[in-house]
């Protein structure tokens, strides 16, 4: 890998969003269509949503609302009527905006249904016209922010699309483990600037809201003997996502950056190097180095789980780069980071995906605790995997077992979830 591959990923695998990023598509696809009838009396709302994105979005609270509501999410999209924030829409909810809701949704018919697509695991289209007769199409396909299709009575705008998404995010691939590693190592971090500062931008948020909820869980209110255990600074770093993550999934008005595909991961991913940095006074350009880490292991787990299933790939990919990065902070071998990364597998193959809500919090934090202790097992404990069932000794080969497990094996588990929920 060079640095012009690494920003290339990058780029495709990382969003800005605001709240759940599966609600925010809803907002977003609705704020196309009202923004292109924006003259026009809205009369009615077809959404139609792949069951995975349904699963998602369905128990998550709005931005600004606080609660959850798929039909919500539509009218403040509509009331928005500003696309190019895409994701971001939320951002600038007004309480006059709020207030609007529950009257538009009495005036407008609201149809949301969801079904099972061969071809792809996220899907959306919106379907809405106007009392004067106007009708507008939208499509987004495989990706949060892919618009595919955009049609106003019937003519293609093309404006709207986002032109060979799919195919610049599918080049680059992350090969092997080695292949980060080795990236690593040789430092040559140069057109990643905008991953170092979104990181710090996400640390620093996160900790300014654990200062606002009170008690002391921020790196400096250790004692310094305590910063060497990694049991407690585990305990602590959970704290740093379970914060930042649960305004957003509740509903707040709260900037995160996603990555590959998921908000959660992106405050896994980003938040845990800055924390080991502080913990372990690294300087700047070995933060860096755990940063970059900590993002490429993620990228290449969510890689490797290319399906939305009933695992929860975002708690399996912030545990293994917690893994990581604890384990090359604390001065492991190559191998050991490997065997960090198996361990906390391992342990962590039965962690469910029952639907985006809050409880999310609680996994992706622990995922990121877990992680750190799978980091300090093998430290303490060499050769912790055996090779059997799942786990193999080559962490690539782990890695694609999950991805068969999570894609192939329980391709179909997530009907009888959504059954449930």
């Amino acid at each position: 890998m060079d640095t012009y591959t690494a920003k290339r990923i990058l780029d495709g695998n990382m969003t800005k969003t605001i709240g759940c990023t599966d609600i925010g598509i809803v907002g977003y696809i609705a704020s196309i269509g009202a923004y292109l009838l924006r003259n026009k009396t809205i009369k009615s709302v077809d959404l139609i949503m792949s069951d995975e994105l349904y699963k998602n979005s369905v128990n998550v609270g709005v931005p600004g609302l606080r609660k959850s509501g798929l039909n919500k999410a539509l009218a403040l999209g509509i009331l928005l009527k500003n696309p190019n924030k895409q994701l971001s829409v939320f951002e600038s909810v007004t309480h006059d905006d709020i207030d609007q809701i529950e009257a538009l949704l009495d005036r407008i018919d609201v149809s949301i249904t969801h079904r099972k697509f061969d071809d792809t695991v996220l899907y959306e289209e919106l379907y809405i016209t106007s009392v004067e007769g106007d009708h507008v199409r939208i499509v987004i396909k495989d990706f949060y922010d892919n618009v595919v299709r955009v049609t106003r009575n019937g003519e293609v705008l093309k404006e709207f699309e986002k032109d060979a998404l799919i195919g610049r995010v599918n080049k680059y691939r992350i090969h092997n483990y080695d292949e980060i590693l080795d990236f690593v190592e040789a430092g040559d971090f140069d057109d990643l600037e905008e991953l170092f500062r979104i990181a710090t931008e996400q640390y620093n948020s996160a900790r300014e809201e654990i200062t606002k909820e009170g008690g002391n869980y921020l790196v400096e209110d250790l004692p310094e003997a305590q910063k060497t255990c990694l049991y407690d600074l585990s305990n602590f770093l959970r704290k740093h996502i379970t914060v930042p993550s649960r305004k957003r999934m509740q509903g707040d008005i709260y900037t995160v950056y996603g990555v590959a595909g998921s908000g959660n991961l992106g405050i896994g991913t980003l938040v845990t190097p800055l924390f080991l940095s502080d913990a372990f006074n690294l300087n700047e350009y070995e933060t860096k180095q755990v940063i970059v880490l900590s993002f490429l292991t993620s990228v290449y787990v969510k890689q490797e789980m290319s399906v939305v299933t009933v695992l929860c790939g975002t708690g399996h990919a912030t545990g293994c780069s917690s893994a990581a990065t604890t384990t090359y902070v604390k001065g492991g071998s190559r191998e050991q980071i490997k065997q960090s990364i198996n361990m906390y597998l391992a342990s962590s193959m039965g962690v469910v995906c029952d639907g985006a809500k809050v409880s999310c919090t609680y996994k992706v934090s622990f995922a990121a605790m877990n992680g750190m202790i799978a980091g300090k097992t093998v430290l303490d404990h060499p050769n912790t995997c055996d090779g059997i069932g799942l786990n193999r000794l080559s962490v690539d080969e782990t890695i694609r077992n999950v991805g068969i497990l999570n894609n192939d094996i329980l391709s179909n588990a997530n009907k009888g979830i959504i059954d449930l929920i």
